[in-house]
């Protein structure tokens, strides 16, 4: 290894066989949860916390006050896929080329993601026919799909909505509003192709080039007020180089470089510390966000001797087995937990009691059951060697793909 020291400017060498680091699938099937918990307890963090800005008071304020802050398993999500698709590329750069890791990629997104847009549609217009409202109206509104325009019909099954108001229609209308990560990681893999193509023995240089081109995006657009948001230079980039970072931390960073990697990102947490209010706000913003990928990435790093270890643990088996379908918990779940949390909040059940309870609970456990269904059926048909066959286990859990993140 001692000649791979500098992957930056090698030409020659190629990139070691990437480490798979065991604990992303249990960190995936946490992140997983805590973004259907936070989903489930949008309608009612909206009335307590966005809308009336209510003091915490009691137990329910309490529990719907820490529900309220489970998107931030959004910025983990965005470290591990910049790990894994790291840990990807290295190994395309060596055999099968930007080629394989399209092909790999589309079939990994893109045919899960249309089945799950086609039987959500379906159901959108069935309930909405029965229960007007109980999808469309209220918070995490979701599209009804016979209402929608061209331009987001195409934006929606194309993986682009979330920045298709960028460059032309109008504003974003997701079907499946959790899916605006999903476009976003889209934009990453494109980049990610590129780079292999034209730089396969100079990927991580050329990635921190892009990354400083990515947030001079972000401060030329606040400077101009050219609307960004969405696209890959609304600041967000910066969780994912994250990720990038902790692959060359782990493969190639000895002595002085390793003691640097852990000051920077010391610093990163540091700099988001500068308005401590700004982490207690009630809105999701840039500093939670990216205090939350500079410390997940910082405690990545410092426990990666234990690692394998801590995955191994039986209390965190279950967490090992959702992470393994948390793309399918991911497609399917919004439908679930929209039904579920607005219809109870329609019935009466508003108190963050009952929300944190009963509503949040019930829609884990549904979304869970869907999730699983929808991974049978569906998902681990395109999972990269991992098809099902006669008489081989079809458990989640043994169908993990090493180098493949789930989107967030």
């Amino acid at each position: 290894m001692a000649n791979e020291a500098s992957p930056l400017t090698t030409s020659v060498s190629p990139y070691p066989r990437p480490r798979r680091l065991e604990m992303l699938d249990v960190w995936r099937g946490i992140c997983c949860l805590m973004l259907v918990v936070f989903h489930a307890a949008m309608q009612a963090t909206s009335a307590e916390f966005w809308q009336a800005d209510k003091p915490v008071t009691d137990v329910g304020s309490a529990l719907l006050w820490l529900a309220s802050r489970a998107w931030i398993g959004v910025p983990i999500f965005f470290v591990i896929s910049g790990y894994c698709i790291m840990a990807t590329l290295s190994s395309r750069a060596n055999r099968g080329g930007v080629t394989e890791f399209a092909k790999r990629r589309f079939r990994r997104i893109y045919p899960p993601y249309w089945a799950a847009l086609a039987f959500s549609s379906l159901t959108i217009i069935g309930l909405e026919a029965v229960w007007p409202g109980l999808l469309t109206g209220g918070t995490f509104t979701i599209q009804h799909p016979l209402r929608l325009p061209t331009d987001a019909w195409l934006g929606n099954l194309t993986l682009t909505e979330s920045w298709r108001h960028v460059v032309w229609g109008g504003g974003s209308k997701h079907i499946l509003p959790n899916t605006w990560t999903l476009a976003y990681e889209e934009q990453f893999y494109v980049v990610a192709g590129l780079i292999l193509f034209l730089l396969p023995r100079r990927i991580l240089l050329a990635f921190s080039v892009f990354t400083v081109v990515a947030m001079g995006g972000k401060v030329f657009s606040k400077l101009t007020g050219i609307e960004v948001s969405g696209s890959i230079f609304d600041g967000q980039w910066l969780l994912i180089a994250n990720g990038l970072l902790l692959y060359y931390r782990i493969h190639f960073a000895k002595g002085w470089r390793l003691h640097a990697i852990h000051a920077f990102l010391a610093l990163g947490i540091l700099a988001h510390l500068r308005d401590p209010s700004r982490l207690l706000e009630a809105m999701p913003n840039h500093d939670i966000d990216r205090f939350v990928a500079f410390s997940f990435t910082l405690a990545t790093s410092l426990t990666l001797q234990w690692e394998t270890g801590l995955a191994r643990l039986s209390a965190l088996r279950p967490f090992q087995r959702i992470g393994a379908m948390s793309y399918s918990i991911y497609l399917s779940h919004a439908i679930v937990v929209k039904a579920i949390a607005h219809g109870a909040y329609m019935c009466g059940w508003t108190s963050p009691l009952a929300t944190t309870l009963v509503v949040v609970p019930v829609s884990l456990a549904v979304s869970i059951v869907v999730g699983w269904g929808f991974y049978l059926l569906v998902e681990r048909h395109y999972i990269p060697g991992k098809a099902p066959t006669r008489g081989k286990s079809s458990s989640p859990a043994a169908s993990v793909p090493a180098q493949v993140s789930s989107p967030a």
